[in-house]
């Protein structure tokens, strides 16, 4: 792992803004030398590392090359910080002068020059020694590449995931499961609990069961709970009331407030009692570790004789029984040989047919299987691996060589991970170890993911590629390798919710442990490195005030997933990572953020909290952001007051921008050449008269307060961002207003653009139709490629199904009214060969729409229709032609169209698993 510790410090050292800096303040001899003196060290770790259990000698060498690659970051950020604050005191003319007359009379170059000579005679010195230890100088692999392995070459296709919910061998557990919950001589609620050692599959077989269309059907109300070895009463009950409804404002100020635990924890049970008692019921409980945790919530859960049920998973047979005694638990058993080789040839290969290459391979497939011991888990990690490999017998035998086995088969399943944990390339290995901050079983956001990589300095850049783009072709390739599980995609394809394994965590937490890579402080006091250590990540997972962190000047990141405050960050100078859950309140009162500690804060990359100060107070604090000239990611979940924030937009290394509505957007004509994503800020008059702001790169842009006479100018403005493929745009103005046709097809972002939102207020969509009022829609202005489509506020005149149909990628589509205004068209209609893409329906408060047709063929890949406020709407299609279809929801809608659909008509409803309907 030392070597990926070495890969950071030569990538701290290879940013064009701290190679330009160091070279300017006279330390570019130095920075040379440190740079080659890495380098020649990088070529011996791989060797090293692979000796270290067995040679005292070479374990102490790693370790020191480790802590010396520390040191480099720690000296060029402390000085980069200094620079940064020389520069705000002084100017950046009068500072870049001073340095120019005598740059050894500035005590901070002489500070560097000496701190860089110690680093370079420490590394001198561990070069002396490296003939000692005997460390092989043949370079194996190139440790120094820092591109993404290309997959496996495959002719005009991308590789998909294998979800792991299409794995081998769990078709007849998944029946016999679904027997269980549905067997109706149990009227009385019963657990059903699922028992395993780690690794088998008792989640995906849970899951099976819950996504089953009987069990779908059967039970009103599903909830799924993935509970940690560290749980709390009070965020249990607050994760089962929101798998029913949205918890109200008074219910998160309750889970918030720590004083009223106690209370909300009466008041969640009391209104989840209330909710159940007369539904019937699913509870999954994932991965329980002990009992107490039944013993807690069972009289919450009404047994009202109904057929409601409970499942467990959980590794620990007493556990099962204990919570119901009446039902024996359903033991998991290891794959059959067979069943294992299938798992392993469809992970080895994901998009090929294996059969072509089983002559070539012998018997390796039979013994790798065995190597696993018939585990999953093992056997889709080492297929992942395979899936790197050219399948020839050569290279799988050299893997197959590497894997350990021991009576243990847990400990068997730790090292075969392990194995492929050190197979993975050198780039990849901090990005794995970063997944320890998150707490268990966490689902967490791939952009926040994503962009915090970025701001460690995990991801190089490359010309003609962001480093986001960079870092999801990292992510991906975690996953490739089945390191990293995909929870859910964007209908673009990306990655937008992913989480990692038990197991697999635990192995990021050995490895971040054994490199003093991260800290973790909870109410257990969980750690990932020892005390007596330097600290530079720091996660919490508490949720209470008096658990702080370890402070000093070496903490770069700081990642809160509790509901408490925020420590006191008053030495946190050369933080780079602020980044917050739920986000902190900063009140006026509060000494904890303030801006003279946010004014410190120089080096902040990622910054992400609520905001609530008024006044002065808040006038301060965005004006100490404006200080924060490093700041790559700002995002402000919420805000009280509504200064001028114009300062944030001088900061020219922005990259993504999410605002509280109400904000302005940057001023006109100034230069953001890195920024990507721009969010919820309001159109400046000042644009139409000076100019649109300069965004370049800008990937996802979403205005509010449209007016109709920015046309012209917002045209020139599209003709300079080819890259864009996110657009929401609010519009307003007055019904007399006309709105010019918008052609989007002469802009570059024609071929790029996969989300359009608009909304407003206007008596039809005159830009995107004709110049005149009531025009039909005109299919060539949209983006050729848009895979969703989110219209507000429309009034449409005519049927507009017959236009929009014909987006061939088009997977989403909402058409809403508004709530106060009846629209002018009563019928939509879809031809048989329209949205021949299209998985997601909603219409929301179409309030003339009286008649809704599809011909059969129309919409063959339908998943969902949601449709609220629709009153007057008395027919719906023929649904059961749409065999894809398994949600169905009407909500608010004309009582004698429900009354048929759950009569007359319910043969259109049959096939669909889940349907809603509230009158």
């Amino acid at each position: 792992m030392a070597e990926a510790i070495v890969h950071l410090a030569l990538n701290k050292l290879a940013e064009a803004a701290v190679t330009e800096t160091l070279r300017l303040y006279g330390a570019g001899r130095q920075l040379d030398s440190l740079q080659h003196e890495l380098r020649w060290i990088q070529a011996f770790l791989k060797d090293a590392e692979a000796k270290k259990n067995l040679d005292h000698r070479a374990k102490t060498w790693v370790s020191e090359v480790r802590e010396v690659a520390y040191q480099i970051e720690d000296v060029i950020d402390t000085f980069m910080a200094d620079v940064d604050d020389h520069k705000n005191r002084q100017g950046v003319i009068n500072a870049l002068k001073q340095v120019l007359r005598n740059p050894k009379k500035l005590f901070i170059v002489r500070k560097l020059t000496s701190e860089m000579d110690a680093i370079e005679n420490k590394l001198q010195k561990i070069m002396e020694f490296t003939e000692r230890f005997g460390i092989n100088r043949e370079l194996k692999e190139d440790l120094n590449s820092s591109t993404v392995l290309p997959r496996r070459p495959i002719k005009g296709v991308m590789l998909p995931d294998i979800d792991d919910t299409d794995v081998v061998g769990l078709e007849i557990d998944k029946e016999n499961i679904v027997k269980l919950l549905l067997e109706p001589s149990t009227p009385r609620r019963c657990v059903v609990s699922i028992v395993g050692q780690g690794g088998l599959g008792k989640t995906t077989l849970a899951k099976k069961a819950y996504n089953s269309d009987k069990v779908k059907r059967e039970f009103e109300i599903r909830v799924w709970l993935s509970i940690s070895q560290q749980f709390e009463l009070i965020n249990v009950l607050a994760m089962m009331l929101e798998g029913i409804r949205s918890l109200n404002q008074e219910e998160k100020d309750l889970l918030r407030d720590p004083k009223s635990q106690s209370r909300a924890v009466q008041r969640f049970a009391r209104e989840l009692h209330r909710l159940l008692k007369e539904k019937r019921y699913l509870i999954i409980m994932d991965d329980v570790w002990t009992s107490d945790l039944w013993d807690q919530v069972k009289d919450v859960l009404p047994d009202t004789q109904n057929g409601s049920r409970v499942l467990l998973t959980t590794r620990i047979s007493q556990i099962a029984k204990k919570a119901d005694p009446t039902c024996d638990p359903y033991s998991m058993n290891y794959l059959s040989t067979e069943e294992s080789q299938e798992l392993l040839l469809k992970k080895a290969f994901p998009f090929q047919d294996p059969k072509a290459y089983l002559d070539g391979l012998s018997d390796l497939p039979e013994k790798f299987t065995k190597k696993c011991g018939n585990l999953p888990l093992a056997l889709i990690v080492v297929g992942g691996r395979l899936s790197r490999e050219l399948p020839t017998y050569n290279c799988w035998h050299k893997i197959l060589q590497n894997l350990n086995w021991h009576e243990d088969d847990e400990k068997n399943c730790t090292d075969i991970l392990a194995t492929s944990y050190e197979d993975i390339p050198t780039f990849l290995k901090p990005c794995f170890m970063y997944f320890a901050l998150f707490p268990e079983d966490y689902e967490f956001k791939v952009k926040h993911l994503i962009r915090m990589w970025v701001s460690e300095g995990f991801i190089p850049e490359k010309n003609g590629t962001t480093m986001e783009e960079t870092a999801e072709n990292c992510l991906e390739e975690l996953v490739q390798r089945s390191m990293i599980q995909v929870v859910e995609r964007y209908l673009s394809g990306s990655i937008k919710y992913c989480r990692i394994h038990d197991l697999l965590r635990d192995l990021a937490i050995e490895k971040a442990k054994e490199n003093n890579f991260l800290q973790i402080i909870s109410n257990q006091g969980d750690t990932c490195c020892n005390s007596s250590t330097v600290v530079r990540r720091a996660a919490l997972h508490c949720h209470r005030e008096d658990i702080m962190p370890y402070t000093g000047p070496y903490l770069r990141s700081l990642v809160h997933f509790g509901d408490g405050d925020l420590p006191n960050i008053d030495s946190y100078r050369n933080l780079k990572i602020l980044w917050a859950q739920k986000g902190w309140l900063m009140e006026e009162r509060d000494a904890r953020i303030d801006s003279k500690n946010l004014k410190k804060m120089i080096q902040l990359r990622y910054c992400r909290y609520f905001l609530s100060p008024r006044g002065s107070v808040a006038a301060k604090c965005w004006k100490s952001i404006g200080h924060m000239r490093n700041l790559q990611t700002l995002y402000i979940g919420r805000c009280k007051y509504y200064p001028e924030a114009d300062c944030i937009w001088n900061i020219k290394t922005l990259r993504h921008v999410i605002l509280p509505l109400h904000f302005l957007g940057p001023p006109p004509k100034v230069d953001l050449p890195n920024l990507q994503t721009v969010k919820r800020v309001k159109v400046r008059e000042s644009w139409l008269v000076e100019g649109w702001p300069k965004m370049p790169n800008i990937r996802v842009l979403w205005l509010l307060n449209f007016p109709p006479k920015y046309k012209e100018s917002f045209c020139n403005f599209l003709s300079e961002v080819p890259h864009l493929t996110f657009l929401s745009m609010q519009f307003f103005g007055a019904a007399q207003e006309q709105y010019e046709r918008l052609d989007l097809s002469s802009f570059p972002c024609y071929n790029h653009m996969q989300t359009l939102l608009v909304a407003g207020k206007w008596n039809n969509y005159e830009c995107f139709g004709g110049a005149n009022q009531y025009k039909a829609l005109d299919i060539c202005l949209f983006p050729i490629h848009l895979i969703e489509l989110i219209i507000g506020r429309c009034d449409f005149e005519e049927d507009p199904m017959p236009v929009i149909e014909k987006l061939k990628n088009l997977r989403l589509l909402d058409l809403s009214g508004s709530v106060n205004r009846k629209q002018y068209n009563k019928k939509l209609c879809c031809s048989a060969g329209g949205f021949p893409r299209l998985e997601y329906l909603q219409f929301g408060y179409l309030k003339s729409l009286e008649e809704w047709k599809v011909e059969k063929g129309g919409m063959p890949l339908l998943k969902e229709i949601n449709i609220f406020g629709c009153y007057d709407l008395v027919t719906v299609p023929e649904l059961q032609h749409m065999t894809k279809l398994n949600k169905f929801s009407l909500v608010y809608g004309n009582k004698s169209l429900v009354e048929r659909l759950q009569g007359d008509e319910s043969y259109k409803l049959k096939h669909i698993p889940s349907i809603r309907f509230i009158k």
